[in-house]
């Protein structure tokens, strides 16, 4: 009988041990479906996961890996990271822990060689947006969402949003040009709406040969077309 508790009481000290050995550590990331989670352990010994709330996979056989961990300085951090099934490609962002998940980033639209990725911070904000390029990771545009074709690979944003040189440009990814959009400035949506071109201008129609943008309201409608 006193061999048995004893050896229970042994059984209890060494998952204790186990348990506390554990503590604060930071797993990697694992994929869960088409959702990547990171477990990770909490100061009361407590298992938690943390799942990314956005899409993380790209056509291509491109994702994004999630990751939650601890600097050197002791700072809990996480990340985006661009990978090619396992093979990163590049950190895309990196901000303290915890923070949203929209400050530090998601895919907007995915397009056959590129993606466009968003940072949103709050209600009424510009989202900000860089083009990035699949295979290296490479900015190829910067600026402010206005609207996206994700399916004819358009894009309609703003360079230098709220400066002098603010532009409204059109990018069109499959033919790779970009186009000036102007005449939209005096409108009354505009003038009046917070946020002004981005809130008001959207793409209507893209065809093989044209991009149609407009902004329709009750009080007025203005149309622009542009030669693809």
């Amino acid at each position: 009988m006193k061999q048995t508790i004893l050896i229970i009481l042994i059984f209890i000290v060494l998952i204790s041990c186990q348990n506390k050995s554990q503590e604060g550590k930071i797993f990697d990331s694992i994929n869960y479906s088409d959702t990547t989670i990171v477990e990770h352990q909490t100061p009361d010994g407590i298992i938690e996961f943390e799942p990314y709330d956005y899409d993380t996979i790209l056509s291509g056989g491109y994702n994004f890996k999630y990751k939650v961990y601890t600097d050197k300085t002791g700072e809990k951090l996480q990340s985006l990271t661009l990978r090619k099934g396992d093979d990163e490609i590049k950190v895309l962002n990196e901000t303290s822990f915890p923070m949203l998940f929209k400050n530090l980033g998601y895919i907007g639209a995915d397009f056959d060689s590129s993606f466009v990725f968003v940072q949103s911070f709050g209600s009424g904000n510009p989202h900000e947006i860089q083009l990035i390029d699949k295979k290296t990771g490479k900015e190829l545009r910067k600026g402010t969402w206005v609207d996206v074709d994700e399916k004819e690979q358009v894009m309609l944003y703003i360079e230098n949003e709220h400066e002098q040189n603010e532009k409204l440009l059109i990018y069109d990814i499959k033919n790779r040009n970009e186009i000036l959009s102007t005449g939209f400035e005096k409108s009354k949506c505009v003038e009046h709406v917070i946020g002004g071109l981005r809130n008001c201008v959207e793409i209507d129609t893209v065809t093989t040969d044209e991009i149609v943008l407009k902004i329709d309201t009750d009080e007025e409608k203005i149309i622009k077309k542009y030669n693809r």
